[in-house]
C-alpha cells in the first residue's frame, strides 16, 4: 500500500525512480561492457589452454617437467597428467559459461569444466581437451579469475540503494517541512488564531508561497480587526441617535415642538445612511461578474452625478481606455473618493484625470482641502476613523467611506492611496494593473 502522507509518497517516488535508473545503468554497463570483456577474456584463455594441450601432447617426456614449470610461471596453467578425480560444480559466474563455450567451439565438441580442491586449500578448474586421439587435462587456479563482477555489482546496488533511500528521505523532508508548517499555520488560521510568520527561505517557490501566506495572514487579521471595528462602530453610531430619539420622544410627549421633529428626522436619516453604507459594502463584495467598460465614459457619469454639489469639477480627457473588470466595484470606489473630495475640498475646484502606463492605469481625484497629515494617511482607511476637526462626524461622514474603498480595492487587486497635492490639498489615487496593455496609447 502506498503511503498516504506527502512525505512518504515523495520519498517513495524519488527512491523508486533512482533505483530503477540504477538498475538500468547496471544493465547497460553489463551488456555493453562487462559481457564483451568477459567473452574476450575467456576466448583468450581458451586459446591459451588449447595451445598448452597441443604443446604438451607434442613434447617429449623429458621436456614435460620444464614445460610444466614454464606454463605455471608464465600463464598460471597446469597440466594434470595423469588426470585425477574431479567433480562438477555450480556455475555461479557467467565467466565459466563463456569459457566452456569458447573451449567447445575450439574443440568441436562439448567441453565441461570440473573442480578439484588441493590439500593446501587452493581450488582448481580443469578441462579435458581433445588432442588428436587422446585428451589432455589443462587447468587454472581459482585465483586466476579472482575478479567477481556480479558480487561487485550487488555491492554497488546495495550501497546505492542505501544512499538513495537516505537522500530521498532527506530531500523529501527538506521539501515537505515548509509545507507542513504551512498546513499547521492554515489550521491555526481556521481556528481564528494568528500563526507566527513562516520563514521565507528555501527554494524560490516555497519562499514565495511562505511570503504570500504571511501576507494573507496579515490581511485576514486586518479583515477580522476591521469587522470587529465595524460592528463596534455601528453599535456606537446607532446608539447615539437612538438615545437622542428616545429623549426627543419623551420631550414630545410633554411639549411638542417642530425642532424636535426635525432632530428625530435628522437622526433617522443618519441611521439610514449608516445602514445603507454597510449594505453597499456587502453588495460590492458580492459582485462577481466582470465586464468591459470605457473609463472615460464612467468618469464623465461620475462628474455629472456630482455637478449638483455646488463645486466645480474639472475633468481632463486622457487617451481611450477600455478595461475588463468589475464595473460596480470601480464605480463605488470613485464615487466614494469624489464624495470625500466634495465634502472636504473647501468648496474649491476638483480635478479628475487618468494616465496610462505600460503596466497600469492611474486615476487621480485632486482637491484643494486642508490635506491629511502624513501620519494619518493610512489610518483614515480604518472603519470609523475620522480626522478632527476637518473630517469629523459633524461634516456628515460616517467614517466608512475610505474603509469601503480600501477593502473593495484589495479584493480586486487594485491599489488606493492618498498623497499630498502640490499647493495644498489631497490627491486620491486608484491604480489599476493592466494584464494586456492596449497598443497605440500615448
Amino acid at each position: 500500500m502506498a503511503p498516504r502522507s506527502l512525505f512518504g509518497r515523495t520519498a517513495l517516488v524519488i527512491a523508486l525512480a533512482s533505483i530503477v535508473f540504477q538498475l538500468f545503468t547496471i544493465a547497460v554497463i553489463t551488456y555493453f561492457a562487462l559481457l564483451p570483456l568477459g567473452r574476450h577474456a575467456t576466448g583468450d584463455l581458451a586459446a591459451l589452454m588449447a595451445t598448452t594441450a597441443k604443446t604438451w601432447r607434442a613434447a617429449a617426456p623429458g621436456e614435460k617437467a620444464q614445460l610444466q614449470r614454464d606454463i605455471g610461471r608464465l600463464h598460471q596453467l597446469q597440466v594434470q597428467d595423469p588426470p585425477a578425480a574431479a567433480v562438477d560444480f555450480p556455475h555461479l559466474l557467467p565467466y565459466f559459461h563463456f569459457l566452456e563455450g569458447a573451449l567447445s567451439e575450439r574443440a568441436g565438441q562439448r567441453i565441461t569444466l570440473h573442480h578439484t580442491s588441493e590439500a593446501d586449500g587452493r581450488s582448481w578448474y580443469w578441462a579435458d581437451l581433445p588432442v588428436h586421439d587422446a585428451s589432455v587435462r589443462v587447468g587454472f587456479p581459482a585465483s586466476r579469475i579472482a575478479v567477481q563482477p556480479s558480487i561487485a555489482l550487488l555491492i554497488i546496488l546495495a550501497a546505492g540503494t542505501v544512499v538513495i533511500l537516505i537522500t530521498s528521505a532527506w530531500l523529501a523532508h527538506w521539501l515537505i517541512t515548509p509545507l507542513q508548517s504551512l498546513v499547521d499555520a492554515t489550521q491555526r488560521i481556521g481556528q481564528g488564531r494568528r500563526p507566527a510568520p513562516l520563514p521565507e527561505a528555501g527554494p524560490s517557490e516555497l519562499a514565495t508561497l511562505a511570503r504570500e501566506f504571511n501576507r494573507m495572514g496579515e490581511q485576514v487579521e486586518e479583515l477580522l480587526a476591521n469587522r470587529t471595528t465595524l460592528l463596534a462602530g455601528i453599535s456606537h453610531d446607532l446608539r447615539s441617535p437612538l438615545a437622542r430619539i428616545r429623549l426627543a420622544l419623551g420631550m414630545l410627549s410633554e411639549k411638542p415642538a417642530p425642532d424636535l421633529f426635525e432632530r428625530v428626522i435628522h437622526d433617522v436619516d443618519g441611521m439610514n445612511d449608516l445602514i445603507a453604507r454597510c449594505l453597499e459594502l456587502g453588495r460590492d463584495f458580492a459582485e462577481k461578474d466582470t465586464a468591459d467598460l470605457d473609463l472615460c465614459e464612467m468618469l464623465q457619469r461620475i462628474v455629472i452625478e456630482h455637478d449638483q454639489a455646488g463645486v466645480e469639477i474639472r475633468g481632463r480627457k486622457g487617451p481611450d481606455c477600455h478595461l475588463h473588470l468589475r464595473p460596480l466595484a470601480l464605480r463605488r470606489i470613485l464615487s466614494n473618493l469624489m464624495d470625500n473630495a466634495v465634502r472636504y475640498g473647501a468648496g474649491k475646484p476638483i480635478d479628475i484625470d487618468y494616465a496610462i502606463t505600460a503596466s497600469q492605469v492611474e486615476i487621480c481625484i485632486r482637491d484643494r482641502g486642508p490635506g491629511i497629515p502624513e501620519q494619518e494617511r493610512e489610518a483614515v482607511f480604518r472603519p470609523f476613523h475620522r480626522l478632527d476637526p476637518s473630517r469629523s462626524s459633524r461634516t456628515g461622514g460616517s467614517g466608512l467611506g475610505l474603509a469601503i474603498v480600501r477593502q473593495i480595492a484589495s479584493a480586486n487587486g487594485w491599489t488606493v492611496d492618498l498623497q499630498p497635492r502640490d499647493g495644498g490639498g489631497t490627491v486620491a489615487r486608484v491604480l489599476l494593473p493592466l494584464e494586456n496593455p492596449p497598443g497605440g496609447m500615448a
